[in-house]
């Protein structure tokens, strides 16, 4: 009986609850926002290394943890997708989205530039495209950056996994420690009215006799499957087929015979997500045009992707790798703390620029985004706008789905330098991300997105 797989869920589980326990017992972890699950992948790791020494037949092997890790990234992406969608895009959508683009961008290219900067100096050897996953721990998620990490293993990166999860953890983090004194400044300057004391002081648990809002509603009769696991069933429908298409594609890309399609098919397997959500919203459409929508419950499907991206994170954090960490340690504090700081100022910078309303809100919001993921950037709106009263919160979700799109080739052009590694591509890809920079802000003003100088009230 193999009992590996079980028995790491078993850890991960009881790692949320001590999360859990903590949270509503210590000050500190309320008032910084700390999500249960980041404590939890602490809490975990401590756990690791106790059952490391005085346990290991039950220490959850960080491989394990990894195939977590990636594949409940895609069923987080699946959830979302397959959740009914407005029919149009208002202008402050359509500026989240390219402000989200243009943030991605940003990333990319300071991680990269640092990185240049540490590979032509103190560490020759270190992997090109180390400060990208920067940009893909900070400003999409630890799932994404370990996926690709991984991929890039494949090509030298040696615990490329594990530097990108530790990415995604810092993010996180940067977002709690930063966001918290960015709204104290933002009701010292009068950008906000103040901020809500009963959100940093939330336990985790509700009252006594209290309970929350609906999680979900029924589409299924319970005597003949239950609607949760009905739900489920799509969402592995949905994530086969995506199996099966980059297998495909894969194949296809082999049978060219050609070496930098060899190399393609090996990171393609990086955007299982991103295809997982093609998929998703492919399937959403077709049930909208048979009138069937209605056998999903975005209740509901909110309520798995946000579990699912609890025990990611959980997971993502406790396989990541001390002895790793340790020896990059150099790059990546001075990448984060010099590339979260500038993406911090360019955050606010350009949110003052692209809004007409509800600025501070607004960047508030993107920030939390650019860091962590769109529930840590929703974590942070909810102190300054318990009711999501403003339109910062619907068109963040908007603007997180159509800005993967619109930066999907900024995803691929980060592999150049992995595909054909020589001074001439490094150099080239970083003009390139900083043209794509600059094309960016040029749609954005042609569109009039966009107002330079403009004050943030």
């Amino acid at each position: 009986m193999q009992w590996s797989l079980v028995i790491t869920f078993m850890i991960l589980g009881v790692s949320l609850l001590i999360a859990s326990v903590l949270r509503a017992n210590i000050r500190f972890l309320q008032r910084f926002l700390i999500p249960n699950a980041i404590t939890g992948g602490f809490v975990g790791l401590v756990i690791m290394y106790i059952t490391a020494k005085f346990y290991p037949d039950i220490m959850p092997a960080r491989e394990v943890l990894g195939n977590i890790v990636y594949h409940l990234l895609a069923v987080t992406f699946i959830s979302i997708g397959l959740k009914k969608r407005k029919k149009y895009l208002d202008r402050s959508a359509v500026s989240t989205t390219f402000t989200l683009t243009l943030g991605y961008a940003v990333e990319g290219f300071l991680g990269y530039t640092i990185t240049l900067g540490f590979l032509y100096t103190f560490m020759p050897h270190i992997f090109p495209t180390f400060g990208m996953l920067f940009e893909i721990g900070f400003g999409q998620s630890s799932g994404q950056a370990y996926a690709l990490g991984l991929q890039w293993e494949k090509f030298g990166f040696e615990n490329g996994g594990t530097v990108g999860l530790t990415f995604g953890a810092i993010g996180f983090l940067w977002a709690c420690f930063v966001g918290i004194p960015i709204l104290n400044w933002g009701v010292k300057r009068g950008y906000i009215k103040g901020i809500s004391k009963e959100n940093l002081e939330n336990r985790g648990f509700y009252p006594r006799g209290k309970h929350g809002g609906i999680t979900g509603y029924r589409t299924t009769h319970p005597d003949v499957i239950a609607s949760g696991s009905f739900h489920l069933a799509f969402i592995g429908f949905i994530y086969l087929f995506d199996y099966f298409f980059i297998k495909l594609l894969v194949k296809l890309l082999m049978l060219t015979g050609s070496g930098f399609a060899l190399q393609l098919g090996k990171i393609l397997w990086a955007y299982h997500a991103f295809f997982a959500t093609l998929f998703a919203l492919l399937a959403g459409r077709i049930l909208d045009a048979m009138n069937r929508h209605d056998i999903l419950d975005d209740d509901t499907l909110t309520g798995i992707s946000a579990s699912s991206v609890d025990f990611l994170v959980t997971a993502a954090i406790m396989a990541i790798e001390l002895v790793v960490v340790a020896r990059y340690i150099v790059p990546i504090v001075v990448i984060c703390v010099v590339g979260g700081a500038l993406t911090t100022m360019f955050v606010f910078i350009i949110s003052r620029w692209s809004f007409e309303d509800h600025v501070f809100e607004r960047a508030l919001s993107i920030f939390g985004l650019l860091t962590g993921t769109v529930s840590t950037g929703l974590a942070l709106l909810r102190v300054v706008d318990p009711e999501y009263r403003t339109p910062a919160a619907s068109d963040l979700v908007l603007g997180s789905g159509f800005s993967l799109f619109l930066g999907f080739p900024l995803l691929l052009l980060i592999n150049l330098p992995v595909l054909y590694p020589s001074n001439k591509t490094y150099l080239l890809t970083d003009g390139m991300i900083l043209f794509y920079i600059v094309l960016v802000f040029v749609v954005m003003w042609l569109l009039k997105l966009v107002k330079p100088g403009k004050s943030i009230k």
